[in-house]
């Protein structure tokens, strides 16, 4: 997880990872992969995807989205960030090519991915829109960027690599 999304290990948290490897697979076979495994795979995800997010006082998260946050610049409003298609490919895509890109034989299809996650970010954004416009914050909007990183880290594209 490190090496897709470029955050150093050591930024996330020892403990963290420590409780988490003892819910991991001990061999590395799809035969012995349990639901406890998956949770384990779903909370490191979450957390290297956090991290990422964060990270906005290094280039880190701006090199990985570039274009999306502006460096020095809190985030936009969810209602802002995610109003138009060239604005989530923003997410989207680096998260395509850097957790897809391998050109196996037996993928999931990028198109459905990428609506997938298109839908994720439509849901997650949908309160800015409504009566309660309390979702409409810098805040939301990184917590809809960590969610798309983590259902795109989480998942069985990157688990069967």
């Amino acid at each position: 997880m490190a090496a897709i999304t470029t955050v150093d290990p050591q930024a996330v948290k020892a403990t963290t990872f420590d409780v988490l490897r003892q819910q991991l697979p001990t061999v590395e076979t799809v035969e012995g992969f349990l639901s406890a495994h998956q949770m384990a795979v779903s909370q490191m995800a979450i957390e290297y995807c956090s991290a990422l997010v964060e990270n906005n006082g290094m280039t880190t998260r701006d090199v990985y989205f570039p274009g999306f946050f502006q460096p020095g610049q809190p985030p936009e409003s969810a209602d802002i960030a995610f109003n138009t298609a060239g604005k989530r490919n923003m997410i989207i895509l680096p998260l395509m090519n850097n957790v897809m890109n391998t050109n196996l034989t037996d993928q999931p299809a990028t198109a459905d991915v990428t609506a997938e996650l298109d839908n994720l970010i439509t849901r997650l954004t949908a309160c800015a829109t409504g009566p309660s416009p309390t979702c409409a914050t810098a805040q939301r909007t990184e917590e809809v960027v960590k969610a798309a990183c983590a259902a795109t880290l989480g998942s069985a594209a990157m688990l069967i690599q």
